[in-house]
């Protein structure tokens, strides 16, 4: 493809597989108004839409494209993954039945959304129909589908083979985070999870908890809300190390914070964020509208590009592949969210109330990791933002 379309498709794809969605959306766009009867750049927005939680929406799209090339089996197997992500099992398993899985005619793209479709499906037939294609490819990747192993271990946990499941997974995560890709390495690691919980040997529990812990954090920095919120669901049945008896500290201490959880204590500077988390944990669940918690006149435009300077040189310093993409692909959301001049007053607060927090609970992070990731799964932003832990939880606000 070294046409401009084909060109921009390939940036389009490398964009995807970095976690830079809109990045990616937006390339497969100009490429399909240079070429608008093009499967490849439609098969990359729809992939690109969907990794962003809306499938619903891109449906339309892929279905005109099925219609007019329904010779492209990438496509549909497209289709029958994005119908799994709709909860419409019945049609899915149709459309899996339309792909034609014997091993020799099976591209690496099309096996690994139909392993997708048929661990969405837990389709015990067309998972044992995929190993063989899957096992020939694996471990290599499958363009901005990621490593092959990621699908082959999804086929194995279906089949019961957990032992192979967890070796293909383990071999997955360490592939997609050597490849600096951030979203396949969260789907990576929710898929282990989901693995390690259905086994549950000796020390499984704490490990999946962990894996979607770190998942959950890359959903929610790259704005990935459904998929956010799915493993957010499944920690919050998690056991968590909150004891009803415990109390908790998040209370200033003259310039910072002072902090307590789970046994463990630390100090953060201060910033914005931190009182605004202060107010939640005193709230106790009660919602906290975005206008109360920011103060008037706060200049969004500024604390957005100071936070996108700060990726930018986290981006520049890290010596990691997986932390500059994550760094890179959480500026491509908030470049996405600049804010306008006609925004109203709520939308800006919403937006910055947001931000704030994700920050503050970087910056918790550094010293006391266990009490930002209860943080990240138990508070809720939007227009209204409250906290909502999994079990009883006491906290120390105010000052002594």
């Amino acid at each position: 493809m070294t046409e401009p379309w084909g060109l921009l498709v390939r940036r389009g794809g490398d964009a995807l597989v970095q976690g830079r969605l809109r990045e990616a959306e937006r390339l497969a766009g100009q490429a399909l108004e240079l070429r608008p009867g093009e499967p490849a750049p439609a098969l990359l927005a729809v992939a690109a839409c969907r990794e962003q939680g809306r499938a619903a929406e891109v449906e339309v799209l892929l279905r005109r494209v099925l219609t007019e090339r329904p010779e492209v089996v990438e496509g549909q197997a497209l289709l029958g993954a994005l119908l799994v992500d709709l909860g419409r099992d019945g049609e899915a398993r149709r459309q899996l039945d339309l792909l034609d899985l014997h091993p020799a005619g099976l591209s690496p793209a099309v096996a690994a959304l139909a392993a997708e479709a048929a661990a969405g499906l837990h389709s015990v037939g067309h998972a044992e129909a995929l190993v063989a294609p899957l096992g020939s490819h694996a471990p290599a990747p499958a363009g901005w589908h990621g490593s092959l192993s990621r699908h082959l271990g999804l086929v194995c946990h279906v089949l019961g083979r957990w032992d192979e499941a967890e070796a293909h997974l383990g071999a997955a995560l360490e592939a997609n985070a050597a490849a600096g890709a951030p979203v396949l390495l969260a789907h990576t690691r929710r898929h282990y999870a989901a693995l390690l919980r259905a086994r549950c040997d000796p020390g499984d529990w704490e490990r999946a908890t962990d894996l979607l812990s770190a998942a959950a954090d890359v959903y929610r920095r790259l704005d990935i809300g459904p998929r956010a919120d799915e493993a957010e669901a499944v920690l919050r049945r998690s056991q968590d190390p909150l004891g009803g008896a415990a109390v908790n500290v998040f209370r200033r201490a003259g310039a910072g914070w002072a902090l307590a959880f789970d046994g463990q204590v630390a100090e953060v500077a201060g910033g914005p964020g931190l009182g605004h988390i202060a107010e939640l944990l005193a709230g106790a669940g009660r919602p906290a509208h975005v206008v109360d918690l920011v103060e008037a006149g706060a200049d969004l435009d500024i604390e957005y590009r100071r936070r996108l300077a700060e990726l930018a040189g986290r981006a520049a310093a890290a010596a990691d592949p997986l932390v500059a993409a994550v760094a890179r692909a959480e500026a491509d959301v908030l470049c996405a969210e600049l804010p306008a001049g006609h925004d109203d007053a709520g939308d800006r607060a919403r937006r910055l109330a947001a931000l704030r927090i994700r920050v503050a609970i970087d910056d918790v992070e550094v010293v006391l990791p266990s009490l930002a990731h209860h943080l990240r799964r138990s508070i809720r932003t939007g227009t209204f933002c409250h906290y909502e832990p999994d079990g009883p939880a006491r906290w120390e606000t105010g000052p002594r």
